[in-house]
C-alpha cells in the first residue's frame, strides 16, 4: 500500500470516513463531563464532603499575595490539625507573596469577593480546568477515529485518585503543577494519534502542551522540565500549511515552542529570586547535609569548604532544628550559589551517588498518600493541637527517611517503570496502529517528566521533603503504568482481530530492530 493510502487509511474510521464533527463534540462534551466528575468525587466536592491536603506552611506564600486570611483562632493555616477551607477575603496582599501561577488561580477563584470566602471554590476552578482540557484535548484526539479518544485515559483516570486530586482543595503550588501536567500529557496524546494535515487538532494539541508546560513550569521552579518537556514536544509537531511547501509543516511547532520560551522567562526568573530571598541557604544547607555527605561521604568536605566535623550532621535537614551549632553552615549561608555548584559537582564526580539519589527519590513516590499533610477539613470546635515538626517522609533526618523507604514494597518498580516508558517511547515508531503508537509515545514523554522532577528534587533540596518534592513524578508515573498497559491491551486486540497482519507487522518491525542494531 502507497504511503499516502496508508495516511489517508490510519485518518480515516472504520467505515471510511472521517469522524463527524457532531460525534467528535458528543465525545468531548462527555469526556470533560467524566474527567470533572473523576476529580469532584475524588475531592468529595460532588458529596458536600470535601478533603484537601493540609498546610504545612508553605501556603502562606500563596494566600497571603491574594489577601486571604485564614478563619482560624491564629489567623494562620498550618499545623491546626485539618485543612482550613474557610477564609476571610479582602485584606491587603503581603510583599513577599510568591509568584506562581497556582497564585493567579487562586486570585481567579476569588474574583475580587470580599468577606467570607471558602476554598472549596478554588477546588472547582480546577474542576472545570480538568474538564475544558479533556474536552479539547478529546476534540483533537478525534481528528482520525472517535476511538482514539482512549488515548486521554492513563492521564485521566489519576485524577480520581485522592492523593492528587484532593490538592486541588489547598493553597499549595502543587494543583496548577498538576494541571499543567495533566493538560502536557492530553497535548501530547493529542499529537501522538493526529497526523499534520489534522490542522485544527493539530493547533489545539500545541495550545493544550505549550499551556500546561506554562502552567506547570511557573507553578514553581522544582516543575520546570515539564514547561521543558513541553517545549520540546512543541518544538517536533508538525501542522499542515495550505499549499504545496511541504517544509512549512516543520515552522509552527518550532514558532510555538520559542512563544512558549519567551512567556516563560519572566515569570521563572522572578520565582527564582524570591526563592533565593526568601529561603537564603536553606535549600543548598539540605542538598549538602541530607544528600551529599551521607551518599559521597568524607571526600565531599574539603571540596565544599567544610570543616572536618560537618560529617557529624550528615542526613540532618535545615528542619525543623534549624543550622544552629551545625558545623559548616555559616560557610553555606555565606555563599550558597557558590556551595550549591560545588555540590552539584560532587554529584558529576561521583555517578552512582547520584543515580542513588534519583532512584531513592522515584522509590519515593510510594509515598503519594503524605499522610502528614491530613485530608480532613479543619473546623471551629476542633481544638488547635500542638505544633507539628516535619519528619518521616519529608526526610529530615537520614534515620526516619530511610526506615520509611525500608517499609516499602517492591521499591524497585517507579525505576523501572520509567526505564521502560522511555525505552517504549523511543520504539514507538515502530508499532503500526495509531492507538498503539499513540498510547507508547505519551508513556515515553511522560516517564522522562517523572524521570525530570526527580532528578530536580534531589538537586535542589536533597532528601528533604522528597515525597512532596516527587508528588507529580508519581501522578507522572501512574499516567506511564496506564499508557502501557493500555497500549499492550491495543496490541493484544490487533493481533486477535488480525492475525496474519499481526505476523506480518511483527515481522517487519523485527527486520526495523535489526537493521538499526
Amino acid at each position: 500500500m502507497p504511503r499516502a493510502a496508508v495516511a489517508d487509511h490510519e485518518s480515516a474510521a472504520p467505515g471510511g470516513h472521517r469522524p463527524r464533527l457532531r460525534d467528535r463534540l458528543v465525545v468531548s462534551l462527555l469526556a470533560g463531563l467524566l474527567a470533572a466528575l473523576a476529580v469532584t468525587a475524588a475531592t468529595g466536592l460532588l458529596s458536600g464532603r470535601p478533603i484537601g491536603a493540609a498546610d504545612n506552611g508553605d501556603g502562606v506564600r500563596l494566600y497571603c499575595g491574594a489577601g486571604l486570611v485564614p478563619a482560624t483562632p491564629t489567623g494562620s493555616a498550618n499545623w491546626v490539625g485539618g485543612v482550613v477551607l474557610d477564609f476571610v477575603a479582602g485584606g491587603a496582599p503581603c510583599p513577599l507573596a510568591a509568584p506562581s501561577s497556582a497564585r493567579a488561580a487562586l486570585e481567579l477563584a476569588l474574583g475580587g469577593a470580599t468577606g467570607p470566602w471558602s476554598l472549596t471554590e478554588l477546588g472547582w476552578l480546577y474542576a472545570v480546568a480538568v474538564a475544558l482540557v479533556s474536552a479539547l484535548a478529546a476534540w483533537a484526539a478525534t481528528a482520525g477515529q472517535l476511538v482514539r479518544v482512549l488515548v486521554l485515559v492513563p492521564a485521566v483516570l489519576p485524577l480520581a485518585n485522592a492523593d492528587f486530586a484532593r490538592f486541588f482543595l489547598s493553597t499549595y503550588g502543587e494543583p496548577a503543577g498538576l494541571v499543567g501536567a495533566f493538560a502536557v500529557c492530553a497535548g501530547t496524546a493529542a499529537v501522538a494519534v493526529t497526523r499534520p494535515r489534522h490542522r485544527s487538532a493539530r493547533w489545539a494539541a500545541l495550545l493544550l502542551t505549550a499551556g500546561g508546560g506554562l502552567v506547570a513550569g511557573t507553578a514553581k521552579p522544582g516543575y520546570l522540565p515539564l514547561l521543558l518537556l513541553a517545549v520540546a514536544v512543541c518544538a517536533v509537531t508538525a501542522v499542515a500549511m495550505p499549499g504545496r511547501r511541504r517544509w512549512l509543516a516543520r515552522v509552527p511547532g518550532p514558532v510555538v515552542a520559542g512563544a512558549l520560551v519567551a512567556a516563560s522567562v519572566v515569570p521563572i526568573s522572578a520565582a527564582l529570586q524570591w526563592q533565593d530571598r526568601a529561603y537564603p541557604g536553606v535549600n543548598a544547607h539540605n542538598l549538602v547535609f541530607t544528600l551529599v555527605l551521607p551518599e559521597v561521604g568524607r571526600a565531599a568536605v574539603d571540596d565544599l569548604g567544610l570543616p572536618e566535623d560537618a560529617t557529624s550532621f550528615a542526613g540532618r535537614s535545615y528542619y525543623p532544628d534549624g543550622p544552629s551549632g551545625v558545623p559548616g553552615a555559616d560557610r553555606i549561608a555565606a555563599d550558597p550559589d557558590g556551595i550549591r555548584a560545588a555540590a552539584w559537582q560532587q554529584l558529576v564526580s561521583h555517578p552512582a551517588a547520584l543515580a542513588l539519589a534519583v532512584g531513592i527519590a522515584l522509590q519515593a513516590t510510594h509515598g503519594r498518600g503524605l499522610a502528614y499533610l491530613t485530608a480532613r477539613p479543619w473546623s471551629p470546635d476542633r481544638p488547635l493541637p500542638e505544633p507539628e515538626s516535619p519528619v518521616g517522609e519529608q526526610g529530615a533526618t537520614a534515620d526516619a527517611l530511610h526506615r520509611w523507604l525500608d517499609g516499602m514494597g517492591l521499591p524497585w518498580l517507579p525505576s523501572v517503570l520509567a526505564t521502560i516508558g522511555i525505552a517504549v517511547g523511543a520504539a514507538a515508531g515502530l508499532l503500526r496502529p495509531p492507538l498503539a503508537r499513540g498510547l507508547a509515545r505519551m508513556s515515553g514523554v511522560t516517564a522522562a517528566g517523572a524521570l525530570g522532577l526527580a532528578v530536580v528534587a534531589v538537586l535542589g533540596d536533597g532528601y528533604f521533603e522528597i515525597a512532596k518534592h516527587v508528588w507529580l513524578s508519581a501522578y507522572l508515573l501512574d499516567v506511564v503504568t496506564g499508557a502501557l498497559t493500555m497500549c499492550v491491551v491495543s496490541l493484544v486486540g490487533v493481533v486477535a482481530r488480525r492475525p496474519a497482519g499481526a505476523r506480518r507487522a511483527l515481522a517487519r518491525v523485527a527486520e526495523r530492530a535489526g537493521s538499526a542494531g
